[in-house]
């Protein structure tokens, strides 16, 4: 009773959603490795045998799970959500192994999907929610702009397996593979950031309105992010 009547009257002592969800090491993992698949895994995979390349990619999705579970452990539907995708993802590659099917890889690439959106939900809801500014609500804003290339990543294979001609490329060195992840990768930071080198370019209309809420989301996520960090800033020094 004295503990609970001591946090009642100290605020600043009492668990937030931050402190509880993703304050602890594994959003740091999280990140870590997060930059490690983007700018290493990812690019080393792409000129490795396609069995190599799939047992890489179920494990990278086998590590962001792990991680995925620790953030989300509170959140009973994104825990459900995240579980069920990582199973279903691994799976799936797994067995795509042995027999390649591209039923497979819709499943693959929508539950890598499912466990992104997941995490972005609910770091989100901590990096925009109040409190002070920390080292793990900045990591998180990290975490998320990456998420956010990573997760569109997935949309454009999905759109390209749907539709062959959806994308048109410069060179014709870049051979259509179902599970060539560094074009897409390479195609969805460069919309993400508005960089744009047009040796990738989206034909089908779903292509194309995908890039342009990737657009619109690269767009405005760092200066909403920048602007709420300073909003925080500044109502701290007040109190």
């Amino acid at each position: 009773m004295l503990r609970k009547g001591m946090a009642t009257s100290n605020p600043q002592k009492e668990t937030t959603p931050w402190q509880e969800r993703v304050r602890n090491p594994s959003l740091t993992a999280l990140l870590v490795f997060l930059l490690v698949s983007v700018f290493w895994v990812t690019p080393a995979l792409e000129t490795d045998p396609l069995e190599l390349a799939r047992s890489g990619a179920a494990a990278t999705l086998a590590v962001v799970g792990v991680a995925a579970v620790l953030i989300v452990w509170r959140n009973r539907v994104a825990k459900v959500i995240v579980l069920g995708a990582v199973a279903a993802g691994i799976t799936t590659t797994i067995l795509d192994i042995q027999r390649p099917s591209a039923l497979n890889v819709y499943i693959f690439r929508g539950s890598s999907a499912a466990v992104l959106s997941a995490l972005i939900w609910i770091i989100g809801r901590a990096v925009f929610g109040g409190g002070h500014i920390t080292l793990h609500r900045i990591q998180g804003a990290i975490a998320i702009y990456l998420m956010i290339g990573l997760t569109f990543m997935h949309l454009y294979a999905l759109i390209s397996l749907l539709s062959p001609n959806a994308f048109v490329y410069a060179s014709q060195l870049l051979i259509p593979n179902q599970f060539q992840r560094g074009r897409f990768l390479y195609f969805s930071f460069t919309t993400l950031t508005s960089t744009g080198y047009g040796d990738i370019v989206p034909l089908h209309p779903m292509a194309r309105s995908t890039a342009i809420l990737e657009a619109l989301i690269g767009q405005l996520f760092p200066t909403t992010m920048v602007a709420r960090l300073v909003t925080l800033q500044i109502d701290n020094r007040r109190s």
